[in-house]
């Protein structure tokens, strides 16, 4: 009886039978060799280098900021201190190290970049004094939209400083802008104040030169006491035009004042429209005109951490 498992395939086999030992062993041998390559392309592909594309922002998992502050260079080792649009500055020994110019930096070494504290935190939030408002989020897609556009890393981070740049500049202008337009409306106030009392001045004046020229002819004609008559409108004349040319003085010093303030709006004005136009290079939206309302404080970090995990 323990012989016929084994004898009876062989009967079968010699008889030109079904052999159903042979045919069930191929068939889990087949989906065997299925299942293992299956396997191996799986182990392949977590194997295999990453891409140069960028990697989707929705598919980039949790990442902590990083807490390491040196950055190692192929010529200079030290603390990154700065990083703005003209360059990395590190700090070795206590004393500041040449600027280096990103565009200087290899490819390894910006990367590494971007896992030091300064170089994430500057690239990746914006701070303002304003408060957080429904413009955010579009102008975080706008700045995250602008990453993607550049073509090499150094491109990117480049891009994104200047752009961070601008939006601060911008800030600071739209910041002083309402203490520019008060400290405006105050001086046009008083220049107005000056010029009212400048044309009372001007109106006393030719008064009293009337008064004068009218005791000439009195004095000439044979009043009596012409000589102290014409003494007293010679001496309100006089002291009537004293008191018009420091109104004068005055007002041209109030009109001046104006001027400057109102030039000082202008400037500001225009040099957010200027920033405006500038950022629009960049896709990056804000009014052309007045009113220029603040940027709120910005958070971008979801394309930076995308490039962190993209290689």
């Amino acid at each position: 009886m323990d012989a016929t498992p084994l004898t009876l395939p062989l009967c079968w086999r010699a008889c030109g039978g079904l052999d159903y030992y042979a045919i069930i062993p191929d068939k889990v041998m087949k989906n065997a060799f299925c299942l293992a390559g299956s396997l191996m392309m799986m182990a392949l592909a977590t194997r295999l280098p990453a891409q140069t594309a960028d990697v989707p922002v929705s598919a980039v998992p949790f990442l902590a900021a990083p807490t390491n502050t040196m950055l190692v260079l192929s010529n200079a080792t030290g603390e990154v201190r700065v990083l703005d649009t003209r360059g990395l500055v590190l700090e070795a020994n206590m004393a500041y190290l040449p600027r280096v110019q990103l565009t200087d930096l290899s490819e390894a070494e910006l990367r590494a970049l971007l896992e030091t504290k300064t170089a994430y935190a500057t690239l990746t939030t914006f701070a303002s004094l304003h408060e957080t408002n429904g413009s955010g989020p579009v102008f975080e897609k706008q700045l995250e939209q602008a990453w993607h556009q550049g073509k090499s890393l150094a491109e990117k981070i480049q891009t994104r400083l200047e752009i961070l740049a601008d939006l601060r500049e911008y800030n600071i202008n739209v910041a002083l802008l309402p203490g520019s337009m008060a400290a405006a409306s105050d001086y046009e106030a008083y220049a107005s104040h000056e010029n009212d009392r400048l044309t009372n001045r001007a109106a006393t004046t030719a008064i009293a030169a009337e008064q004068v020229e009218l005791t000439e002819q009195e004095r000439a004609a044979g009043s009596p006491d012409p000589n102290e008559t014409v003494h007293q409108a010679h001496d309100v004349y006089h002291e009537t035009k004293d008191r018009l040319d420091r109104a004068n003085d005055r007002a041209m010093l109030a009109n001046g004042a104006a001027a400057a303030a109102n030039q000082q709006v202008e400037a500001y004005l225009a040099k957010c429209a200027a920033i405006s136009a500038r950022l629009g290079t960049h896709a990056i939206s804000g009014p052309a005109y007045p009113p220029f309302f603040p940027i709120p404080p910005l958070t971008m970090k979801a394309e930076v951490d995308a490039e962190r995990v993209a290689h």
